[in-house]
């Protein structure tokens, strides 16, 4: 896969660092002519200094003579936008050598198995070798285990010869180990009896242990800051004999004291806290002017260090480029002078635009899957499942969730309100409410008055309007409410 890199990169020169006249007389001077060399000059390079030094787009007034400091920009000769977007196809990275290609983390192709570069052109033993020392066969585990056993009269003089060893009298085989001691139990069991019990109180809380020193009290107050509830610090001062007075406060009195002396004192530069003027110090002039020129007095400019009368530069010379008139304004600048055409989209955006890698196609639909699936067919959301992640466009918003409908808990949405049912449907549904003195073909005329497209059709909120009205005239009948004068049929 290559690195794509800018057109400008140095390191994408070709004929050197020389300018565009150097490069076209040295192409001229190998034989190429302007058709034949069209492929070699378009990967030539010069500097961005040399290009508008070339074009005059700025005039060195200084020191024309006398190349710049630093170095310049690279740029293509033959530099074009289109080159600058794919520098992957004119600027294309020579490959990467076959010793240190397997060096490179991406040095893999398609379908290869990824190992680390050291285990790679490594040649391997065959199938058939085998890593260690071979082996010899024919003893098992059992003649192992059974190689030193005794049987018989064997057996019983090697169990003779044992019986002078120390480990064998005290642990013999089956048997636990003998170690000699006589253990005599109690009948209250093992251990000596607790003496009279104690309360856990009195041994934590003793009152009759006696309290520290005054010695041991201020140690432990100096060491372990140990002081006792309520007890003030006390930083064991010597104050001196005037400070015993009541009257004695800290601090320099106002006898001595002139108004205004310390706010002159500190306006007057001149002048030490003393009182008294400096002094004068005699020092070398160079100090002095180096002084003045790195450290400016105040509300003073800055020195320029060019020279005493300033830069070289002649008496009507201005910085910075010259304004110029043009029917360009900022206005159509911002706004532009594209036509319509030019302002929609390239017929390949969202394409590959690489040579080899673009998907032919005949079809101008948008590929992919959107993130919404309108095309699907989303199932009703009392059968959608909780790890259903797809999104139908129908989600509830943010409103509807921290808002909900009256009776969405019930699996009641309010559209169901404003569906227009028949007589008999909503007749059905009055039944199972407990209303008394409601006329349900009064309600139903009423609100079939409601729409005009004369449909025998009417809504349940529709009913539910009617209905609220009737309860409020009748309410304010009861109160005596002035405004009404006609009774509700």
């Amino acid at each position: 896969m290559a690195l794509s890199h800018s057109a400008s990169a140095p390191q994408l020169a070709r004929t050197g660092s020389g300018s565009s006249a150097t490069l076209r007389a040295s192409a001229g001077a190998m034989g190429l002519t302007s058709s034949g060399s069209a492929a070699t000059l378009a990967n030539a390079t010069t500097t961005l200094y040399d290009k508008m030094t070339a074009e005059g787009l700025f005039r060195d007034y200084v020191a024309p003579k006398v190349r710049p400091s630093g170095r310049s920009i690279t740029v293509p000769l033959a530099d074009s936008v289109e080159r600058d977007l794919q520098p992957e196809v004119h600027f294309a990275l020579p490959a990467t050598p076959a010793k240190e290609r397997k060096f490179r983390r991406l040095s893999e192709g398609p379908g290869e198995i990824t190992v680390h570069h050291g285990l790679k052109d490594q040649k391997l033993p065959g199938n058939e070798f085998r890593y260690g020392v071979r082996g010899s066969k024919g003893t098992t585990a059992e003649e192992a285990m059974k190689a030193g056993q005794l049987l018989g009269v064997a057996e019983y003089k090697n169990s003779c010869n044992e019986q002078v060893y120390e480990s064998m009298r005290r642990e013999p085989l089956g048997k636990p180990q003998n170690r000699g001691h006589t253990l005599k139990m109690l009948p209250e069991g093992f251990g000596s009896p607790s003496s009279a019990p104690e309360d856990g109180k009195e041994v934590i809380y003793h009152k009759h242990l006696k309290p520290d020193t005054e010695e041991n009290r201020l140690m432990y107050k100096k060491t372990h800051n140990n002081y006792a509830p309520g007890e003030r610090l006390e930083r064991t001062y010597n104050w001196p004999a005037e400070a015993q007075d009541k009257n004695f406060k800290f601090g320099a009195g106002l006898a001595a004291a002139v108004e205004g002396a310390g706010a002159r004192i500190a306006l007057n530069l001149d002048v030490d806290e003393d009182g008294n003027y400096k002094r004068t110090k005699l020092v070398t002039k160079v100090c002095e002017d180096y002084r003045h020129v790195q450290h400016p007095k105040l509300m003073k400019k800055t020195h320029p260090k060019q020279g005493a009368t300033g830069p070289p530069m002649h008496y009507d010379h201005r910085y910075g480029v010259k304004s110029s008139i043009s029917e360009y304004t900022a206005q159509s600048c911002i706004k532009g002078y594209y036509s319509l055409e030019e302002q929609l989209p390239d017929m390949d955006l969202g394409r590959c635009t690489k040579p080899g890698r673009r998907n032919v196609t005949i079809e101008t639909r948008a590929f992919g899957t959107p993130s919404i699936r309108t095309d699907k067919n989303a199932p009703h959301p009392s059968r959608r499942s909780v790890a259903d992640e797809c999104s139908y466009g129908d989600e509830p918003s943010a409103a509807s969730i921290l808002c909900p409908q009256r009776f969405d808990s019930m699996g009641i949405p309010d559209r169901e309100f404003l569906i227009r049912r028949s007589r008999d449907d909503l007749e059905e549904l009055m039944k199972n409410v407990p209303l008394d003195h409601v006329n349900f073909d009064e309600l139903w005329e009423q609100s079939l008055a409601l729409f005009d497209d004369g449909l025998p059709l009417v809504s349940l909120d529709a009913m539910l309007y009617v209905h609220s009205g009737k309860i409020e005239h009748h309410v304010a009948t009861s109160c005596k409410g002035l405004h009404l004068t006609v009774p509700a049929s």
